[in-house]
């Protein structure tokens, strides 16, 4: 039969004149798009643009539907960030400099080749690890008594982050020794602060040790073993607590260590940066200054120990010397008694002159051959060259020795006699003045280390860096809040999105219907078995669910355009998706466009319509009228306009009540009578009762809840309708979330909001 075109479709009319739609039956290919298919497809410059805008459009709508979960995340990870920036110690860094005088090469050309290649000079390196060595390292822990910590504590985590938050003076305290038995290191003790200076020391179980003065040394004992306490200063109010602790030395210098820092400031300056973290700037000025001082102090050592050993070498040799220079000068006189005096000759002078000299050289270098020998092995290179040079003056030696044994027998003694005391003398005068320039050099020894920049308080803390961590706490609650919401959709196997049901299913979605909150108390009520109508398109007419099945009545038109009846079968895949509610509320928003309209609950076993419509019970309903043992016109309820066939009493045998030919007759009948017949079908996949319907009404639409079904159980419902002969027309979208990411979201509100004007 023919349908004329709804009513409330004003801006739908000039489609349905058209001689397309007028004379191409819904399915059928347009004949000019069918011939243009062997044309090669024409490219959308904006297609891409476009499926992007799609996928921006869906982050959107899962941002949007999580964000909630995005706005928890974000909170959670601020307070997070915010207590541990509370909770973070605040970290001062102290800066000195220190300047290394380096030692002139010899080798030039291999510096000039060096340069550049090595970052650190290797008078920096060797100085920077040495400051860092246990020597300096050691000597300022036991200097500054590093070995004790001492830190104030806090009743709770809130009067620590109050503290802070006010910005308030921390309680200080400065231990000058804290000596206890090595059996009771590491044990925590308490010192309260008391008035006027004092202090009380509890031990490791709050047992009371003893009462100590500022200033003074506490003297008692810890399990029986001595205990030894003195406070410098202590800055805090009466009562507050600080833990006490001694820690082992090599412990307290890895500590010290690992918060030192030491570069050369550029390439081959040998100036060196140091910088010390520390949570008191005036503790830790104090600490990096020691550290300076015992470095310089152990470099100025290192330098007067060597001056030290090379005195007292020269200490040893004097006296050998002046041994040797008194024998030979009484030999000489020896000489002369017995021979008279003798002249010497030019010729004698001159090798008189030679072999002094050559005797002295020889001597001095081999004293200073024992002095590398401290130092360097006999193999060495500066050993080896001070070996070739003795032996070069000793070969000239005996030239001197040959060239002498031409003179006299008498001139020879005297010239060798000459000789040993002239240079005995010599020796023994480079020793005297080599002794004193020694000794002057080690009441005045400086060192090679010059302190450029002492370490100064400094003002500003460098950590915790607060701002950062609100920046980086604020990011990572956004990725983590929307990483959740992202993996929840993906974990979720219900399809939320239309685009993906005709794109994986083949098949339209004629409408979606938006999640409606009065239904939700539409529903409580008939839940609470309140009696009278209720239905969404009388209670609330301008809801946009209601909207969207005013679009749906609009679909319809097209849908039954080459349909062979009528009626509309609305299924689903499973129970409890809406079917109920679709039905009676489509029901009556195409009643209210004066249609008559049949509303049949062909859900035999479960159905419950009738009290959607205020109808006292199901029973004298379909199960009856296919039965035969009622007409199918007095089994009729009118209500709001819709004629209503509730379900009847539940049989035992619905599919086979439905292949009977009372229900052909029944069908025949109804669709001459009525302009549109609704039909609320159990699900597909739970019975076979739509399967049978189907195949008798002109259109099947397959209702789908948003987020509850997969694309794998809509693929199976398909072609079980299909195996039955059954063809779907269209997706009804149920249940759709009002996401204000979504395209639809604000076709709902501009929608409804012209409907209100």
């Amino acid at each position: 039969m023919a349908h004329p075109p709804p009513t409330d479709l004003p801006e739908q009319a000039p489609c349905l004149t058209s001689p397309i739609l007028a004379t191409r039956p819904l399915g059928v290919a347009d004949p000019e798009r069918a011939a243009m298919t062997d044309a090669p497809p024409r490219q959308t410059p904006n297609a891409s643009h476009l499926e992007e805008s799609y996928l921006l459009g869906e982050v959107m709508v899962v941002a949007w539907g999580g964000r909630w979960l995005i706005l928890g995340a974000f909170l959670v990870t601020m307070l997070v960030g915010r207590i541990y920036a509370w909770r973070s110690p605040i970290i001062y860094r102290l800066d000195a400099m220190l300047q290394i005088e380096g030692k002139k090469s010899s080798n030039n050309a291999m510096a000039m080749l060096t340069q550049g290649v090595f970052e650190t000079s290797g008078e920096a390196a060797a100085e920077i690890e040495i400051i860092s060595s246990n020597l300096v390292l050691g000597r300022t822990v036991d200097a500054l008594s590093l070995q004790t910590l001492a830190v104030p504590r806090h009743a709770s985590l809130f009067s620590e982050a109050w503290t802070r938050i006010r910005q308030a003076s921390p309680a200080r305290i400065e231990v000058e020794f804290f000596e206890a038995a090595s059996g009771t290191r590491g044990q925590l003790l308490t010192l309260v602060a008391q008035e006027h200076g004092s202090y009380r020391l509890l031990g490791p179980k709050e047992e009371a040790l003893g009462v100590g003065q500022v200033g003074q040394e506490f003297q008692g004992s810890l399990r029986g073993a001595p205990l030894r306490l003195k406070v410098r200063s202590l800055s805090a109010s009466p009562g507050q607590a600080f833990t006490l602790q001694s820690t082992q030395y090599l412990m307290a210098i890895q500590t010290l260590r690992a918060s030192l820092t030491m570069l050369e400031k550029g390439a081959h300056t040998n100036i060196i940066g140091l910088s010390l973290n520390h949570t008191d700037p005036a503790r830790g000025a104090e600490i990096l200054n020691t550290i300076l001082a015992q470095y310089v102090r152990q470099n100025i050592e290192r330098k007067a120990e060597e001056a030290s050993k090379t005195l007292a070498f020269l200490n040893e040799q004097m006296p050998l010397v002046k041994g040797r220079l008194d024998v030979a000068e009484e030999r000489l006189n020896s000489f002369r008694v017995r021979t008279g005096s003798v002249d010497l000759g030019e010729e004698t002078k001159l090798l008189l002159q030679q072999g002094t000299t050559i005797e002295a050289q020889v001597m001095a270098m081999r004293q200073k051959r024992e002095e590398l020998l401290r130092s360097y092995q006999e193999t060495a290179d500066p050993v080896a060259n001070l070996n070739r040079q003795i032996l070069q003056l000793q070969e000239e030696g005996s030239r001197v020795e040959r060239e002498a044994t031409r003179l006299p027998h008498t001139q020879q003694e005297i010239l060798r006699l000459m000789r040993d005391v002239q240079v005995n003398q010599e020796l023994h005068t480079s020793l005297h003045n080599s002794s004193q320039r020694l000794q002057v050099a080690k009441a005045g020894e400086i060192g090679n280390a010059r302190i450029v920049d002492q370490a100064i308080p400094s003002l500003y803390p460098i950590l915790p860096r607060r701002q950062q961590i609100a920046l980086v706490s604020a990011l990572l609650g956004l990725a983590i809040g929307a990483g959740l919401a992202f993996v929840r959709r993906l974990l979720s196997p219900g399809i939320h999105d239309p685009h993906l049901l005709e794109t994986h299913l083949n098949l339209p979605v004629l409408v979606t219907i938006p999640h409606s909150s009065p239904q939700e108390q539409i529903h409580r009520r008939l839940t609470l078995k309140v009696p009278g109508a209720h239905l969404l398109a009388l209670s609330s007419p301008e809801d946009m669910a209601i909207e969207s099945l005013r679009s749906l009545r609009t679909s319809l038109y097209f849908t039954l355009f080459d349909a062979t009846n009528n009626a509309v079968l609305i299924t689903g895949p499973s129970p409890s998706i809406g079917k109920s509610f679709i039905s009676t509320n489509f029901a009556a928003v195409l009643a209210q466009t004066g249609k008559r309209v049949l509303l049949v609950d062909a859900d035999m076993r479960r159905g419950t319509l009738h009290a959607s419509f205020g109808l006292p019970s199901r029973q004298g309903g379909l199960s009856e009228v296919l039965a035969g043992q009622l007409p199918w016109r007095q089994a009729l309820h009118t209500v709001s306009g819709v004629e209503v066939l509730s379900s009847g009493t539940i049989p035992p045998n619905p599919a086979e009540l439905l292949m009977s030919s009372h229900f052909d007759t029944f069908l025949q009948e109804a669709t001459a009578e009525y302009d549109h017949i609704i039909i609320d079908a159990p699900p597909v996949l739970a019975v076979t009762d739509a399967a049978l319907i189907g195949k008798r009404v002109g259109a099947v639409l397959l209702l789908v809840k948003a987020g509850k079904h997969s694309i794998d159980e809509l693929r199976t419902t398909l072609q079980r309708l299909e195996v039955s002969g059954v063809m779907v027309r269209g997706f009804i979208l149920n249940d759709v979330p009002e996401r204000r990411g979504s395209y639809r979201y604000y076709r709902y509100a501009y929608h409804y909001a012209y409907g209100k004007k």
